[in-house]
């Protein structure tokens, strides 16, 4: 795809928040480059999670993608989720709603006539289009009864072959068939309950962490005088709209994506992110059992999804995105965006173990990792005892970091080596300051010869 050839203006000067050029842009945007500058000027810190959202929209128009993709905006309240999604609302191809339950897809309300029961339900409202939940924490926070049976609805819808629903209300009632389409959500941080239940389902869901800053007080009281929220998101907003329009009449017809034309070397890297996701966000059960003599054991049995379908979840994403970008191949600027979404689709304390292993060289003791999530050692140890079930890492007890008990040492396995290199340093974001100084430096020693002597050229 090339939009300059379809006559469509591209940007020539680079904008500034001062001039005029960002208000001309506004209810016009009509290619990537622009869209992203509007994004940068007005929520600098929300391009990655609104690059990942956009990209949502480049699936729907590529032929063979079938297969819906949900991805859930995670952090804590007031810190921007609502704002990204309200960027993609108001357009034709998408479906926005404040309330959801996974019950509406096919609906069995009582109240409600059987003939008329088509024209309340979800489904088929949400076909080929980007399904838009601002708030998904009621649903996570059902009891466990509720959230297991709409979970494994949700799990059903999210084959994008339709859903099929007996009950005593109406009976039989449901859809079969194409129904292909893309969720966008926001919620709270998820607890670990959730991935133990999706896990155990075949989780359907992936997750981006926002992890945006918290502001100075001069930050806060400049923000109060220099900008008006409401303004800023209302231009994102139009500029998002634009191009997504831009989009679909420029591919009418949809895209028939040329899968020969891919890098495989970065094919590789996408299925490499299948594999680790698959194992980092398996569910662990346990029990206990007692023998005659009364000794107790206790059993630890992963349950680790096959990655095949996050495997082609992941690579459609990263499709999405190069659409997006004005590219028919995918590149590593597609592979950033899979990166972390794989590692953010975990649960929280196994995403920050994980994050930390890659810039720690692939090693964590005790100590660090009791450091990292400001938790006990007996916490840590537990954590880190985790991944080494379900395949992640060896662990060792070599290491003598506190008094009077031996410390353990975790080492990702020789197969995920790649994760702690530069290669994958340079794929992921890295928001928190410290760790962009470890990593800087990280680089720095790991970079080969030639690569230091062409970085002091610079």
């Amino acid at each position: 795809m090339n939009l300059e050839e379809n006559n469509i203006p591209t940007k020539s000067d680079p904008m500034t928040e001062n001039d005029n050029t960002l208000s001309n842009l506004v209810g016009k945007t009509s290619n990537y480059s622009e869209w992203k500058d509007v994004i940068k000027i007005n929520f600098p810190e929300l391009v990655l999670p609104a690059e990942v959202c956009l990209s949502m929209f480049g699936q729907l128009l590529i032929e063979d993608i079938v297969n819906p993709c949900a991805i859930v905006l995670v952090d804590v309240p007031s810190a921007g989720k609502t704002i990204i999604l309200n960027m993609f609302t108001g357009t034709d191809y998408t479906y926005a709603t404040d309330n959801f339950t996974p019950s509406s897809f096919v609906s069995q309300a009582a109240n409600v006539k059987k003939e008329k029961l088509a024209e309340v339900d979800l489904l088929p409202r949400i076909k080929d289009k980007v399904l838009i939940i601002r708030d998904m924490a009621p649903l996570f926070g059902q009891r466990d009864d509720d959230l297991l049976r709409n979970m494994g609805v949700l799990t059903r819808v999210m084959d994008g072959e339709g859903l099929q629903i007996d009950a005593g209300v109406h009976g039989s009632r449901g859809y079969s068939g194409s129904y292909n389409f893309m969720l966008l959500a926001a919620s709270t941080p998820i607890s670990p309950r959730i991935f133990k239940l999706m896990g155990n389902l075949g989780s359907r869901l992936f997750f981006l962490n926002v992890l945006s800053t918290t502001k100075t007080e001069v930050e806060l009281a400049e923000q109060l005088i220099k900008s008006s929220w409401k303004e800023k998101q209302k231009m994102c907003t139009s500029a998002s709209q634009s191009y997504i329009e831009t989009l679909f009449k420029t591919f009418p017809n949809g895209i028939t994506w040329n899968k020969q034309n891919d890098s495989m070397e970065i094919i590789k890297i996408i299925s490499r992110a299948a594999s680790i996701l698959a194992k980092l966000r398996g569910s662990i059960n346990v029990w206990k059992d007692s023998s005659l003599d009364g000794t107790d054991y206790s059993y630890q049995e992963p349950v680790i999804e096959k990655p095949d379908r996050i495997n082609q979840i992941l690579y459609n994403l990263a499709r999405g995105h190069a659409l997006v970008c004005d590219r028919t191949q995918i590149s590593s600027e597609d592979v950033k965006i899979v990166l972390n979404v794989a590692f953010d689709s975990a649960p929280s304390s196994r995403t920050k173990i994980f994050r930390f292993l890659i810039l720690n060289n692939g090693a964590a003791t005790t100590t660090e990792i009791v450091t990292r999530l400001n938790c006990s050692s007996t916490t840590a140890d537990k954590e880190m005892e985790k991944l080494k079930i379900l395949g992640i890492v060896d662990m060792t007890t070599d290491c003598d970091d506190f008094p009077g008990r031996p410390s353990k040492m975790i080492r990702f396995k020789k197969e995920f080596e790649w994760f702690y290199s530069n290669e994958c340093l340079n794929l992921i974001e890295i928001k928190n300051t410290n760790d962009k100084q470890v990593a800087i430096e990280k680089q720095e020693t790991l970079a080969s010869p030639e690569e230091k002597i062409f970085n002091e050229f610079l």
